[in-house]
């Protein structure tokens, strides 16, 4: 990084997406707030979208707020939704900066203050075990404490929220999947042995972080920072949007909240089904601890956070 640039300069602000054409271009401005500006670099490869979405590409694109952009037809043999990893790892590769930032038009991110975060993020990737800073997770992710108060570490990378080297990217993917990248996808999966076959980028940064000791550094939420996976589709997710950036009933969404949920799979601006309030309330409640250990017992086990 030469003397002048800035940590905001270095980063390519990179996803894969699919619709949301009533969304996109407002969760493109809430990342670049989050960020603090437009960052170096903004790529969107296109998993199959409509007209009416990929027209918003296209305008956001000539006003300058996406640099490099990538449209597939819909009847292409890539375009499937079991293949959307072919979208997801595009868009890291043709990506040209040193810094990845993955985002997803559903991840909803928010912060107050912490206004150099970035400087700090660059200063912990250094770290011999640190793979990245991210978040988003759904479910308790926590593998231990940071030795300094405020941050946890997680065995999990999500594309819905990720800041790494683009280098560590690029040795994660060839290290487990090179042979089946260099084969244009045409040859074997090698995800296909954890039966997440379609999440073949977020597996091989989590069989990146243990092979090779490294974690996904996270700050402990509160209402000054918070990103949250919606899982929202296009129609509510503008709905959701309002309510979240208002700050509305996000204190059960922290992650230090799920944290402490043993099974949780819980998206923000989506009802709980009465079944998943029954074990909310539990867990929270003096009988929790043995909620918690009976469930271990019984081999319970909670999704993959990312997904």
């Amino acid at each position: 990084m030469s003397d002048t640039a800035t940590p905001l300069s270095q980063i390519s602000m990179v996803a894969a997406n699919f619709g949301y054409a009533d969304s996109f271009a407002d969760a493109l401005e809430d990342w670049f707030n989050f960020l603090g500006g437009k960052p170096g670099e903004v790529v969107v490869v296109d998993g199959g979208s409509d007209a009416k979405t990929q027209a918003v590409y296209w305008q956001l694109f000539q006003v300058g707020k996406i640099d490099k952009l990538q449209v597939i037809r819909k009847d292409h043999p890539d375009n499937h939704r079991d293949l959307c990893f072919v979208q997801e790892h595009t868009a890291g590769a043709i990506a040209s900066k040193p810094y990845l930032l993955w985002f997803k038009t559903d991840a909803l991110p928010f912060r107050k203050g912490h206004d150099d975060w970035l400087t700090e993020a660059f200063g912990y990737l250094e770290r011999p075990d640190t793979f990245a800073i991210g978040g988003a997770f759904n479910i308790p992710s926590k593998h231990h404490d940071a030795p300094w108060p405020g941050w946890y570490f997680s065995d999990k990378c999500s594309e819905n929220f990720a800041l790494m080297k683009r280098s560590i990217f690029i040795e994660a993917m060839e290290e487990f999947a090179g042979n089946y990248i260099a084969s244009g996808f045409r040859g074997e999966n090698p995800a296909e042995t954890t039966r997440q076959a379609r999440y073949l980028v977020e597996v091989a940064f989590e069989r990146y972080i243990q092979a090779h000791q490294k974690f996904t550094l996270v700050r402990v939420e509160d209402p000054t920072w918070t990103v949250f996976h919606t899982n929202a589709t296009n129609a509510d997710l503008p709905r959701v949007r309002k309510e979240y950036l208002a700050r509305r009933n996000i204190e059960k969404f922290l992650n230090q909240k799920t944290l402490d949920r043993y099974w949780g799979g819980c998206f923000y601006g989506k009802p709980p089904k009465r079944w998943e309030r029954f074990k909310w309330f539990i867990g929270d409640s003096p009988l929790g601890p043995a909620w918690k250990f009976v469930k271990r017992l019984l081999g319970a086990k909670p999704a993959s956070a990312g997904r």
